[in-house]
């Protein structure tokens, strides 16, 4: 222990120091903010080690140095990194190493710093470095901080001298290999960017500085580059910290529903927060393909330039030889140079072929085997801007609907990639496929199917620009005419296929009538499925697939069987019948058939099939006899109540499966179902609510297949839990409830605003209601149950859970049978469900 004036006091300082500098942070993120927070680092282990000298733990500083290493070497820290720090020292005995460790790092970790530490010495480090790279890229930001600075000294000049050459190029070569496995398959400039590890943010910028530090220099990279490198940097660095501050931990993802804030931290003005949040996140994409572009370059000229052939500067000069670029990479997939890059993205005159025969040059562009590559770097570079303004100006929107993973410009060229991939897999050959100018017409149609995106209505807007963009064009008339009806009708397959009755001959010719040829379907029906694919994976499902293709099917009948196109309601469900008939006479007794049938509902016997329907017939048999057992077995006006059967059965899609339950139909029956599945965390993807004549209950429901983790008897289980919520013995809102808060359930309130619609036109026979709002738990539940409060009955409901969101259409009757004609009945309905979801939301 040393006599004398005390250090200063390194926790104090330390934790003042942070308070004050996260206060500053409360309107407005400082740019600075991870040097000063670093700067503060520094200087408590400068005091905390003049401090270890004082209280005797070493005699003094010259055998100790305290390195930064990682973000914090390179004086990037945002209020929740990790800090890295290496001890340097000769000093071998553990007791005093252990002590001085925990002198130095315990005050951190009483502070709610995550501290990663090391105690080595310079032949250790170096030694490890050697044989593992990550050590090796956390001694490239080496920095000193504290104590003796031989070590630091000593231990830079051979990780330099020895290291790096020996070492250098194998280390970038295996950071680029890791590197180009982000992403693959999909550009992933996403809305939702994870700003240190993803694609084009913090990790691709320290790619650079590593790389550069290996090879000793930036080239190809301009002056005009490093300098776009430090301020795209600046930009993630301060997003990043705002983050970490506005969740008070660390978290690198930029989720939309914290976009704005983030936006104002960062000092992005503007009273609409949507607004600033596409500014933020424009801004950010930009700085991601700028990064992503330079490690690009920087790698493959330094390092790969002998196992590579290269896209030259050629003096090319105008669109003309943009274009020409452009389609070299599409037919070869060679990388442009950097200078041939910049000289792209500096395109502003010179030769101009037209919008018609650029046009032209584009659709080939993308039809080539390289064509998403490209197409993605004509975005990038600013060359569709050059001649597709209007695609320029809505290809960096944000989308806040929960369920899009790309901004437009990026989903589109993505589409038009799934479009290639569709035809050439499935309709590019035989008697179903679509002629090379169908073919070009449906990849110009899907580079503009999102062109009136940032306003209502924006298939239609976008069909009236792409008109208007045509008019301009040598297009054949068809052409043009195919073209702008695919954008104006891009999104029908997708709603019809979750909103009518795909069993109904008059539903499905209303969709033909549209349509119109098969040759048109099959164009939309390609366009459809490329959009959806191109979505994400919170809309793009092997259930969403499955309706597409039902729908299409449906269509494609009606659109060229004449027989079955102009076949009568009547005649269908004659031919259903017979069909049923064939099928059951070989299970069951002639009399039971014929009685079953003559209580069936029309729906059911078209809907379902024959094979599906026998075996409903027999579970109704079986729930027949354990019903009566149960009126005899209990006393009068207590036997049958809740009794159900649930029956499972494989589909197709080992991802789902179909149930089938049997009860006695009844108020709140539907209600309860749905509730007790939400509660067993089953997932509802559609239900169909079958009512015969004689008081039978048969509800089928596609539910997604239960995870491994669930109870092998959990149909027996939701059968139980059935009949108690119809007898009253389980309370679904309670248990609801419980399952909601539960600290196992993910929490976050949604941004997804609550949208209902009432249509009287889309089915003969049926009101749909169309309900978006924002996901949870039981959400199917709480709208049935209001159906049931409200004495109106549900005859079939499509649900679709996309992210955040769910898309859910129910056919409906009102109390008297039929559709909801009365508007003061329907409005009361919207304004009910509405308070309802918002109740669910506040509590």
């Amino acid at each position: 222990m040393n006599s004398g004036t005390p250090p200063r006091a390194s926790i104090e300082d330390l934790l003042a120091g942070r308070e004050i500098l996260l206060a500053a942070c409360s309107r407005s993120m400082p740019q600075d903010f991870p040097q000063q927070m670093s700067r503060l680092v520094d200087n408590y282990f400068a005091a905390r080690i003049d401090e270890a000298v004082f209280s005797g733990i070493i005699s003094s500083c010259e055998r100790v140095c305290v390195v930064a290493v990682g973000g914090y070497g390179r004086g990037q820290l945002a209020p929740c990194s990790d800090l890295d720090v290496l001890l340097l020292t000769d000093i071998s005995r553990a007791g005093v190493l252990e002590e001085l460790a925990g002198f130095l790092f315990h005050p951190l970790w009483d502070l709610k710093f995550e501290v990663g530490h090391g105690v080595r010495t310079v032949k250790q480090n170096l030694s490890l470095a050697a044989s593992d790279f990550k050590v090796l890229a956390s001694l490239l930001d080496l920095r000193f901080i504290a104590g003796h600075k031989e070590p630091y000294r000593k231990l830079s000049a051979k990780f330099r001298d020895k290291i790096i050459p020996s070492y250098g190029s194998n280390f970038c070569k295996t950071l680029w290999e890791k590197r180009s496995r982000l992403g693959a398959g999909m550009d992933s400039v996403v809305l939702e960017p994870d700003l240190k590890n993803g694609w084009g943010t913090l990790r691709d910028s320290q790619f650079i500085r590593w790389c550069a530090a290996v090879k000793g220099d930036y080239l190809p990279l301009s002056a005009e580059d490093l300098s776009d490198l430090c301020r795209d940097e600046a930009l993630l660095m301060r997003a990043r910290c705002a983050v970490h501050f506005m969740r008070k931990r660390k978290q690198d993802k930029l989720v939309l529903d914290i976009l704005p804030d983030v936006a104002s931290l960062c000092g992005v003005k503007g009273y609409n927060p949507a607004r600033r949040g596409n500014d933020l996140l424009t801004a950010i994409h930009q700085a991601m393909v700028r990064i992503r572009s330079m490690g690009d370059a920087l790698f493959r000229e330094s390092f790969d330039c002998k196992n590579r052939t290269f896209i030259e500067f050629n003096g090319l000069t105008g669109l003309d030889g943009g274009l020409a670029v452009f389609e070299t990479k599409s037919r070869t997939g060679y990388p442009l140079t950097r200078e041939a890059r910049r000289a792209v993205s500096n395109i502003n005159e010179g030769a101009d072929p037209g919008l018609g025969e650029s046009l032209s040059r584009l659709i080939d562009i993308l039809k080539g085997d390289y064509g998403w590559r490209t197409s993605l770097e004509m975005l990038d570079s600013g060359l569709l801007k050059s001649f597709l303004p209007e695609f320029a100006k809505v290809s960096e929107l944000v989308p806040y609907d929960g369920y899009h993973q790309y901004p437009p410009g990026r989903h589109s060229l993505l589409t038009v990639h799934k479009c290639c991939d569709i035809f050439r897999n499935e309709f590019s050959e035989g008697g179903k496929c679509i002629s090379p100018e169908d073919f070009n017409a449906l990849v110009l149609a899907a580079l503009f199917h999102d062109i009136g995106k940032g306003k209502k209505n924006h298939s239609e807007r976008g069909a009236r620009i792409a008109e208007d963009l045509l008019s301009n064009t040598d297009f054949s008339d068809r052409f043009k005419e195919d073209v702008v009806f695919l954008i104006r009708q891009h999104l029908l397959l997708v709603k019809a296929s979750r909103s009518i009755d795909l069993s109904s001959l008059d539903a499905l010719r209303g969709i033909a009538g549209i349509v119109r040829s098969p040759r048109r379907l099959r164009m939309l029906f390609i366009l459809s499925v490329a959009d959806s694919m191109a979505t994400g994976p919170r809309v793009w499902n092997s259930w969403s697939e499955s309706l597409l293709r039902e729908i299409y099917s449906g269509l494609e009948l009606v659109l060229t069987d004449a027989d079955f196109s102009e076949m009568e309601s009547e005649d269908q469900i004659a031919e259903a019948v017979k069909k049923l008939r064939s099928s059951a006479l070989k299970q069951l007794a002639p009399e039971i058939v014929e009685t079953m049938v003559g209580i069936m509902p029309e729906r059911y016997l078209i809907a379902e099939d024959p094979d599906e329907i026998v075996l409903h017939m027999r579970q109704v048999l079986e729930f027949n006899r354990v019903y009566e057992k149960d009126l005899i077995r209990k006393p009068a006006g207590k036997g049958g109540k809740g009794i159900n059967l649930v029956r499972s059965f494989e589909t197709d899609d080992p991802g789902r499966v179909k149930l089938v339950v049997t009860s006695r139909d009844q108020d709140f029956l539907f209600a309860a179902q749905s509730g007790v599945l939400a509660l067993h965390s089953i997932n509802i993807l559609s239900a169909d609510i079958f009512s015969w004549s004689d008081g039978t209950a048969v509800n089928t429901f596609i539910v997604e297949t239960p995870s491994d983790t669930a109870p092998a008897d959990i149909w027996a289980r939701i059968e139980r839990s059935i009949m108690y919520a119809l007898t009253g013995r389980l309370s679904l809102d309670y248990r609801l409830h419980k399952k909601r808060n539960s600290l196992f359930v993910k929490s976050g309130a949604s941004r997804v605003p609550t949208q209902i619609s009432i249509d009287n036109e889309s089915s003969e026979t049926y009101t749909l209601l169309e309900v978006i709002t924002g996901d949870r738990s039981g959400i199917l539940y709480d709208m049935a149950s209001l159906f049931s409060r409200m004495n109106v009955d549900i005859r079939m409901a499509r649900i679709s859970t996309t992210g955040q969101s769910v898309f859910d259409v129910f056919h409906i009757e009102s109390p008297e049978g039929g559709k909801i004609k009365d508007k003061e009945h329907a409005n009361e309905l919207v304004s009910a469900l509405e308070y309802a979801l918002s109740c669910v939301y506040k509590g």
